[in-house]
């Protein structure tokens, strides 16, 4: 495992530090559509996590019953 990841190291350096630059443009429209992609990214991880957050949580509230309060249990 060592060596798989002292390869993938010199790989990722190899990849940064050799490499010619580029003669790209990115115009507005190009960074408009990455700046969606990474808000819906965002916002679908805040999701998620609010949602299987709650089924955490309330996995462990369902078996215990509390006590009513000290109103409810009169009788109009």
């Amino acid at each position: 495992m060592k060596r798989f990841t002292d390869f993938a190291f010199a790989i990722v350096i190899y990849s940064v530090f050799v490499t010619a630059p580029a003669q790209a443009y990115l115009d507005s429209a190009t960074i408009n559509i990455i700046l969606q992609a990474v808000t819906g990214v965002f916002a679908s991880a805040l999701l998620f996590g609010k949602v299987y957050w709650a089924r955490f949580t309330g996995f462990f509230r369902r078996g215990r019953t509390s006590a009513p309060a000290s109103g409810d249990n009169q009788k109009a």
